[in-house]
């Protein structure tokens, strides 16, 4: 009897340590505390200067000559849930240049969900199983993340969790001086 609850005790000691384990990698995919002000700063890794050969029909107009942004979103991140909302809210309302939402997600039923939820329909969206498109494409695996195109060429890349903030970092708000 001593042998089995000292083994019922080991398993149970484990499980704790992995759930630990698990909250300490969940946070740090996570934004930091909600009263932290909303910050845009630079993504590392990347793949500058990629270019598309031909863009998925909903972000037509940035395959174009003018800036454009994809905001890359996932349905596992509090951030993105955070900017979601934000979107939802707002539109493309401001914006003075295109914009399209890559929903990176497991499956297609769960992008298909999160647009649902955030009511992200209405605005040009593509659900990217896997992050297959985004990582192939581009060598992004975060996020929330904007990827800035200049003339169909990825010209930067930002973590973010403010909307408004993003636009005007990278002169797409219709009040902030255009970059060239």
């Amino acid at each position: 009897m001593t042998i089995v609850l000292a083994c019922a005790l080991l398993l149970l000691t484990a499980a704790v340590v992995v759930l630990f384990a698990m909250m300490g990698e969940l946070a740090s995919r996570t934004a930091a505390a909600p009263d932290a002000p909303a910050t845009v700063s630079a993504l590392e890794e990347y793949r500058l200067g990629a270019v598309v050969e031909e863009w998925p029909e909903p972000f037509a107009a940035l395959g174009g000559d003018s800036r454009g942004v994809l905001l890359v979103l996932s349905t596992v991140c509090a951030s993105c849930a955070k900017v979601a909302a934000q979107l939802s809210e707002r539109g493309l309302s401001g914006v003075s240049g295109p914009v399209g939402i890559v929903i990176s997600c497991a499956e297609q039923a769960d992008g298909d969900d999160f647009v649902r939820r955030h009511g992200l329909a209405d605005l040009p969206y593509l659900v990217d199983v896997r992050g297959a498109w985004v990582a192939g494409s581009f060598s992004v695996s975060q996020s929330p993340t904007a990827l800035v195109f200049d003339d169909s060429v990825l010209s930067q890349g930002h973590l973010f969790t403010s909307v408004a903030d993003l636009l005007r970092e990278v002169g797409l708000a219709k009040d902030s001086p255009a970059i060239v």
